[in-house]
């Protein structure tokens, strides 16, 4: 009996298993125009736009603004927040240079056994290489956090 279950049972984990991953396809570019209106826009600059509106044309922003004309797919966002771009939400950006190469740049965790006092605006590198590649691919915002076992 235990080996009639088991047989069973591994039939169906194989079934689930291989078609699991069956139809994840990247999805078509985006092709066309949409306006997003009446939201409040974080440029990621510090400048919020009330009322905004963002076009997005092929996939992409185009432009970001407060007189911007819309026609066609309109989406009213009257009451929420956009942000146009990603949010990276844990990151050591600006704390680690180059990975694990030269310890000199590399501020990301503090030494010693106990350090309640870490803060990242000290040790954060605002002429980082990084920073700008990330910004031209679209992040806009980020929360730099030192890593470390009890104070992270």
């Amino acid at each position: 009996m235990k080996k009639i279950f088991f047989i069973i049972q591994t039939i169906f984990l194989f079934g689930v298993v291989t078609k699991a991953q069956d139809d994840v396809y990247p999805t078509p570019a985006q092709k066309g125009t949409f306006y997003i209106v009446n939201a409040t826009v974080h440029v990621g600059n510090g400048t919020v736009i009330n009322s905004g509106t963002i076009k997005v044309t092929d996939g992409k922003i185009a432009q970001v603004g407060a007189n911007i004309s819309a026609s066609g797919d309109i989406i009213d966002a009257k009451g929420k927040q956009v942000y146009p771009g990603l949010i990276l939400p844990e990151s050591d950006l600006g704390l680690k240079e180059i990975s694990n190469a030269v310890r000199g740049s590399n501020d990301y965790q503090e030494l010693g056994e106990w350090n309640p006092n870490v803060q990242s605006a000290v040790a954060y590198n605002t002429d980082s290489k990084i920073i700008n590649s990330l910004k031209s691919n679209g992040i806009v915002l980020t929360n730099v956090a030192p890593a470390g076992s009890l104070l992270a």
